[in-house]
């Protein structure tokens, strides 16, 4: 089989816009029924600030993407390469594509100057944590939060 990543085009961002809200819950556990939106509102504001996704395909068929991005650590002012969103859809799970993807952002940031990626994980997605601790990514704070 031959897998091609590339930018996202038009009929790729359609799709990966109409999957946005399962992504969404997945990422987040949040049961919302605005997901969709709400993701798309995030999406919308990354692309606003020059963020783009990079999509993997074999053929005609979408089977994931990443969103590539940037920030600013707000404790020592440096710009970071982020990962903002990495999903590859169900059917094509388990098989190395989000390695893949990863690996392909990696040499994004690496060509725009960057030596340090980040990315925010839920807690309770314990399978994107061991993906990304497998591939190297490191525990660097914990983002904290109580119901009052």
């Amino acid at each position: 089989m031959k897998y091609v990543v590339k930018e996202a085009s038009e009929s790729e961002l359609k799709e990966i816009y109409e999957l946005a809200g399962e992504n969404r819950l997945e990422a987040t556990n949040d049961h919302s029924i605005d997901n969709q939106m709400k993701m798309l509102v995030e999406y919308e504001h990354a692309r606003k600030y020059n963020a783009y996704f990079l999509c993997l395909k074999e053929e005609s068929t979408l089977i994931g993407w990443i969103l590539i991005d940037r920030a600013t650590d707000y404790l020592t002012g440096r710009q970071v390469g982020w990962i903002s969103d990495l999903y590859v859809k169900k059917t094509h799970r388990n098989r190395g594509f989000a390695n893949l993807l990863i690996e392909e952002a990696f040499h994004e940031f690496k060509n725009q100057g960057f030596s340090d990626v980040r990315l925010n994980v839920y807690a309770h997605n314990v399978k994107a944590i061991k993906l990304y601790e497998k591939i190297g990514f490191k525990d660097v704070s914990k983002f904290m939060k109580i119901e009052i």
